[in-house]
């Protein structure tokens, strides 16, 4: 009985001893791969993984892939005379009792043609064929071995079988190939002398044997697809003098001549040794519920042949298993929120060949590649794992507050409307006051003091009038820089014109520290002040300072249009002169006094009176004034 065999493809063995091979262990019924009851294996462990679990490379059961199957036997001449259920062949084989196949007589010419059809595809060992008499075939000896990998449709020839190999198949007589290249090329040689068992001669044919890569055998793809059979067929040739080059090996034309009479073919058994094609990812092969013989295959891999990933496990090609590399299909990494995936070639290029999986149909509110980010509309609970299925909660934004139901999805801050502040924006920043408008939830609250009316007056008597907005600061001894950013020029009249860009703005330490100007980092502001730092006390000459008389009004957006009207007047000269607010040697006047420095009363009249007084030259207001000419 033969029994499975563990090495593999790889280290076959030589001629003689897999003839020996073959005439030691006579065939049996557990050479069936597909048998109810698969071969057992005597490791206590799965073949195709570690004791402690790692996946490593595996063969299938060695079997005689012939055994039990029906030979076709058929004439090349004479199409009507075959016989398409020829089991004598490939039955239980006992020597005691042969039982022998025999062409019919009178058939002196045309080609006898056994095929064998193996039902799945097969990386074949060898094939052994069994003659019906212990003497050797005479001479004139000619028979090819062809296998086919599409079930049929093509033929391809491995082996040929010649007393005179240059005459019949017209290439030289030699059993190894001469170089890489020619190791798939079918070679021809001399089977004499046949080895000898009891019930016949025997003729042994290995499909690795004189082959140069057959050492690397599981590291050769060319190797691989040359064991691979699907069908064998055996012919033998009866026109001996005819130019075999020429001939047709498939389809043979018939012949107007008589060749010299040969005896009838007697085989008694044929046999196929080979294991079921599994790429090394599978250790047992069975019939499936269809009946089609399929590989039991691991290492999460699928198909008859264990030739592609299973679903979900695509985060990777595909590829054969080796001793050295066991090649394990590997799962995509979808953090629990997806159970399907798909492979993209370009993300495994750009990974570094690595990882090429992107999942699919991500669930729990989840979405990206590896579903680890969030959807629109949810933001990360970082109080539960990225793989707890309530990850992404819903964002809390208000309905009122917020723009939209939109929030950042790592920290959860909504889009807040202007003047509303909060995570959630659902209160108004400081300085802002509830509004009645739901387009406008929360609205600038008042300045106590002075009125956010901008008049011409006000614009006209100050050298400076900028929209600025503050990046940072910094303190420098007894002044403060800010680092802002002049965004709009409404007037300038300093020797020392101040242009749009970044600019530095000097504010003494003692007027910022009472909050006069009020500046924040961040924001845009309404500057009326002046860029005069030639009064002494300034950190530098022809600086833009800005001190307790600087107005600094939070910018509002209706503002633009007045302010840029105000400048086109000022250009053409709508502003008075220096000359209308005083003249040399002239008396005092009372001079403009920004509307927060005022008294309070002072400050309420004039926010009663809606209009701000024309200013004139004041030692009260050095910076933003008119000076005496």
């Amino acid at each position: 009985m033969f029994r499975p065999f563990s090495p593999s493809p790889s280290t076959l063995l030589v001629p003689i001893l897999l003839r020996l091979f073959i005439l030691i262990l006579p065939s049996a019924p557990a050479w069936s791969s597909f048998s109810h009851t698969p071969l057992s294996w005597t490791s206590p462990h799965d073949p195709c993984y570690h004791p402690d679990g790692r996946p490593r490379h595996c063969l299938s059961e060695f079997i005689n892939a012939a055994y039990g199957v029906p030979v076709d036997a058929s004439h090349s001449l004479r199409v009507h005379d075959t016989d398409g259920n020829v089991t004598t062949l490939t039955d239980l084989h006992n020597p005691n009792n042969l039982t022998c196949w025999m062409a019919h007589a009178g058939h002196d010419t045309g080609d006898w043609v056994l095929t064998l059809p193996l039902g799945r595809r097969f990386e074949i060992t060898y094939i052994s064929l069994q003659f019906c008499n212990q003497e050797e075939p005479p001479d004139p000896i000619s028979l090819s071995i062809l296998k086919s990998m599409d079930y049929g449709r093509s033929w391809r020839p491995m082996q040929h079988y010649s007393s005179d190999c240059v005459v019949h198949f017209q290439q030289p007589a030699q059993t190894i190939a001469q170089t890489r290249h020619q190791e798939t090329d079918a070679l021809c040689s001399d089977p004499r002398p046949f080895q000898k068992q009891k019930g016949g001669a025997v003729l042994a044919f290995s499909a690795l044997d004189g082959r140069p890569s057959s050492p690397d055998f599981d590291y050769s793809p060319t190797l691989q697809d040359w064991v691979t059979a699907t069908d064998i067929r055996i012919r033998r040739n009866n026109n001996l003098n005819t130019r075999p080059g020429v001939r047709n090996l498939q389809v043979v034309q018939p012949l107007t001549f008589v060749s010299p009479v040969q005896p009838p073919l007697a085989i008694s058994d044929l046999q196929v040794g080979g294991r079921c094609k599994c790429n090394g990812h599978a250790s047992r092969c069975r019939r499936d519920d269809t009946g089609r013989a399929v590989c039991v295959c691991e290492h999460h891999t699928a198909g008859p042949d264990c030739d592609v990933c299973a679903d979900f496990y695509v985060d990777r090609p595909w590829h054969r298993a080796t001793p050295t590399h066991p090649n394990p299909c590997v799962a995509c990494e979808c953090n629990g929120h997806s159970n399907k995936c798909r492979f993209s070639m370009e993300v495994f290029l750009q990974s570094g060949r690595k990882s090429g999986g992107v999942c699919q149909k991500c669930r729990h509110n989840t979405a990206g590649r590896h579903c680890q980010y969030c959807q629109n509309g949810y933001t990360r609970d970082h109080s539960k794992a990225l793989s707890h299925r309530k990850a992404c909660q819903p964002c809390q934004c208000h309905p009122v507050g917020a723009v939209g139901r939109w929030c950042n999805q790592t920290s959860g801050q909504c889009l807040c409307r202007d003047g509303v502040t909060g995570l959630r924006c659902n209160r108004c920043a400081p300085g802002y006051k509830q509004g009645k408008s739901p387009l406008r939830p929360c609205i600038l609250e008042p300045t106590k003091g002075y009125s956010e009316t901008i008049e011409l007056t006000a614009v006209c008597v100050c050298l400076v009038v900028l929209k600025v907005q503050v990046k940072g600061m910094e303190r420098s001894g007894p002044w403060w820089q800010f680092s802002i950013s002049v965004q709009v020029v409404f007037r300038t009249r300093s020797p020392s014109r101040v242009r749009r860009g970044p600019q530095s703005l000097w504010v003494p330490n003692r007027d910022l520290a009472c909050g006069c100007p009020a500046l924040h980092v961040g924001r845009t502001f309404l500057l009326i002040g002046a860029e005069d730092g030639e009064r002494g006390w300034g950190p530098e000459e022809s600086r833009l300072v800005a001190d307790r008389s600087t107005l600094a009004l939070q910018w509002r957006e209706h503002w633009s249009p007045k302010l840029r009207a105000f400048r086109g007047q000022d250009k053409r000269g709508r502003c008075p002169s220096k000359s209308e607010h005083g003249k040399p040697n002239a008396d005092p006047q009372p001079g403009y006094v920004p509307p927060h420095l005022r008294g309070e009363s002072e400050a309420n009249a004039h926010s009663a009176e809606g209009t701000e007084t024309p200013p004139t030259s004041s030692a009260a207001s050095p910076v933003c004034s008119t000076p005496n000419a």
